[in-house]
């Protein structure tokens, strides 16, 4: 593994356990066993570290989500599969909570890059979701209902972190399918 990807694992760990400002930049060179200098070659400040983790990790997340929706045999299937993803993180050893929200909340200044870097991951989040909706319910409501299903993921992300409960993803999986199959019946109406 090459020492810029040794750093930013390490840091991206790092920051899930232990949050974004209780974590120092001696504390990352020391897990990552790399000088100083090579440290700072890659990442000049705390912030570019920061900026890099957050990318790195919006990409990733992404490219895993759109392989499972990708597998998908209808568009209902693909929205399931969303939240059958956030189950498994929930449960995986790596899950402390959303790393944007967590950034979000430490660097709540608008306009920085760690801001505007959050508030894409979750407009493409969003974006992902109102596609899959669109072939279910047409554009106009899916565009009403993508925003609805994120902050049921937040809700469900959230509720995973503070009380461990895997099984969050799933009941906010069954409250998004009641609010389709009403949304089905509301249209056919």
């Amino acid at each position: 593994m090459d020492k810029r990807q040794q750093i930013l694992d390490t840091a991206t760990i790092l920051f899930g356990r232990h949050g974004f400002h209780a974590v120092g930049v001696d504390w990352i060179i020391a897990k990552s066993n790399v000088s100083k200098m090579t440290m700072y070659r890659y990442f000049p400040s705390k912030g570019d570290l920061v900026v890099e983790v957050l990318r790195f990790q919006k990409k990733v997340l992404a490219d895993q989500l759109n392989a499972d929706i990708a597998a998908a045999a209808s568009p209902m299937e693909a929205l399931e599969r969303v939240f059958n993803w956030h189950t498994r993180w929930f449960g995986s050893e790596a899950f402390s909570g959303s790393l944007f929200a967590h950034a979000a909340s430490e660097f709540a200044d608008k306009g920085t890059q760690i801001h505007t870097v959050t508030v894409s991951q979750k407009q493409e989040l969003t974006a992902t979701i109102e596609k899959i909706i669109a072939e279910i319910a047409g554009d106009e409501r899916a565009s009403a209902l993508a925003p609805i299903v994120v902050m049921m993921l937040d809700g469900a992300t959230l509720q995973a972190q503070l009380t461990g409960r895997v099984g969050a993803a799933s009941d906010a999986w069954n409250a998004v399918k009641s609010l389709l199959q009403v949304e089905a019946m509301t249209v056919s109406a």
